[in-house]
């Protein structure tokens, strides 16, 4: 079928344009794992994990080439002047259940327009989760994306063309400013074998599609099916992970967001399986690892620093490093502190009152930072403008974004420089205690280590393939493809 071009409208490009500035400065960095599989052309239905509110809009927004059409809650569209900005930008109003049971039948409506998106040759955008969680897992999937692709292909005597293109989501971290996004891009969902069996079992096919969705999903994420081993996994990351890495550096293999994730996938992975064959095995770990860190917690010490030799070099190295900066670095880094304090203060004090609801703390930071920062921005340079004129001003305004990241740079190295230093004088008076933690370490890694290659000798008789023992020629070879 042919299709117009993909309209875009002016309030959606003014956006779009906003949102990739302001996810420029935000994040570090967002990495798009296989940008190709994204089509061109032609109605798509993008399905995506939902792990931190409005922002995974924002993220695949911005990510995405193609305008895409979201569906979102009915509650988002109040007041008016916010329902007037969503609908043209493309979200089309949903009402859930849990919302408001009596508004259901309205759905009726929105199930409309996404045919008729889709019809004209459009995408749109759908977290069939339907709320997002801090939990890092892929809950039950909604029937609604699988129900829109198959009616829609009805409509038009399966001949529409529709892709269906599952995304995994996956921020570094949920709080934190100037942190990392991977945007995990899926094959598209074969669909015509859902066809058939739509058409005969309407009931039927969404519900198999509905299946496919969800395992499509884990997949592209880091799923751990049991909510109490969350905490688990982030411990056994933080101790473990530097291991992998550095198995990585051994075999030469640089590191990446993308090479990161699947550590992190596959750490989780792992602990599910013993949670299911050797739970016994699972609860020794755990004690063991908590068992080390109570005594890390009580001594204030950070188990990098108890690593190998080479990572304690290196620590002291940045150490120095820090130290040079903390005395030729204070000015440039106080002039940064004192022009960005108030704004700064405002993003902070937003997000905390989204403690209770931490998928939004990432949202609050944007936006209340990011109206902060624009506001005062302007007021400053107008002021400077007012008593020095425009080169003096032009001047201050170059120099406000980056005395700004610089003055987080100093800080970040001021704390380091601080904890190397309480380290290395801790070390000089208990050089006894020291060895002792070294040891306790070596024997946790140890018990890990066997642990890992009892998951990978049952992997491979499995013949799976991805092990962590394996991840770093893996994670090459799939990066090559």
């Amino acid at each position: 079928m042919e299709f117009s071009p993909e309209r875009k409208h002016v309030l959606y490009r003014v956006t779009r344009a906003l949102g990739k500035v302001g996810l420029g400065i935000f994040f570090q960095r967002v990495e798009v794992r296989h940008p190709e599989r994204i089509p061109a052309a032609g109605p798509a239905i993008f399905v995506a994990n939902h792990p931190n509110s409005i922002m995974d809009a924002l993220v695949l927004g911005v990510a995405l080439p193609r305008k895409v059409n979201y569906i979102a809650h009915a509650g988002l569209f109040r007041p008016a002047v916010v329902d007037w900005f969503l609908r043209n930008c493309g979200v089309i109003p949903v009402h859930r259940r849990q919302d408001d049971p009596g508004k259901m039948e309205q759905n009726a409506a929105t199930f409309q327009s996404c045919y008729e998106t889709l019809e004209k040759g459009e995408t749109i955008g759908i977290f069939p989760e339907g709320t997002s969680d801090m939990l890092r897992k892929v809950k039950k999937v909604k029937t609604g994306a699988a129900r829109i692709v198959l009616e829609a292909e009805a409509r038009n005597g399966y001949d529409l063309g529709v892709q269906l293109v599952p995304l995994g989501l996956h921020f570094f971290s949920r709080s934190r400013f100037r942190s990392r996004v991977l945007v995990n891009i899926g094959e598209a969902i074969p669909l015509v074998k859902y066809f058939t069996r739509y058409h005969t079992d309407p009931a039927a096919g969404v519900t198999a599609l509905t299946q496919e969705i969800q395992s499509r999903l884990e997949k592209l994420t880091v799923n751990i099916r049991d909510d109490e081993l969350d905490d688990f996994v982030r411990d056994l990351e933080r101790i473990y992970r530097a291991e992998l890495k550095a198995e990585w550096r051994g075999a030469g293999v640089a590191s990446s967001g993308f090479q990161e994730f699947l550590l992190t996938q596959k750490i989780a992975e792992c602990v599910q399986y013993f949670q299911e064959k050797n739970p016994a095995r699972l609860n020794f770990i755990r004690d063991q690892i908590a068992a080390y860190q109570r005594k890390l917690a009580r001594l204030h010490m950070r188990d990098e620093w108890l690593r190998d030799g080479a990572l304690r070099r290196r620590a002291w190295r940045e150490g120095w490093k820090a130290a040079a900066t903390a005395v030729l670095g204070f000015p440039p880094a106080l002039y940064g502190m004192i022009n960005h304090a108030i704004p700064y203060f405002i993003a902070e004090n937003a997000a905390r009152k989204f403690l209770n609801e931490r998928t939004k703390i990432l949202t609050a930071l944007l936006l209340a930072g990011g109206m902060a920062f624009v506001f005062f921005y302007t007021m400053q340079i107008a002021l400077v403008f007012n008593w020095l004129g425009w080169a003096w001003a032009g001047l201050y305004a170059i120099s406000l974004p980056c005395s700004g990241f610089y003055a987080l740079s100093y800080l970040k190295s001021l704390r380091a420089y601080r904890e190397q230093a309480g380290f290395s004088l801790f070390r000089l008076t208990n050089r006894n205690l020291i060895q002792r933690l070294r040891l306790q370490r070596r024997r946790l890694i140890t018990v890990i280590d066997q642990a890992r290659d009892e998951y990978v000798a049952a992997q491979q008789g499995a013949n799976e393939t991805g092990s962590i023992q394996h991840l770093a020629p893996s994670v090459r070879s799939s990066s090559e493809k």
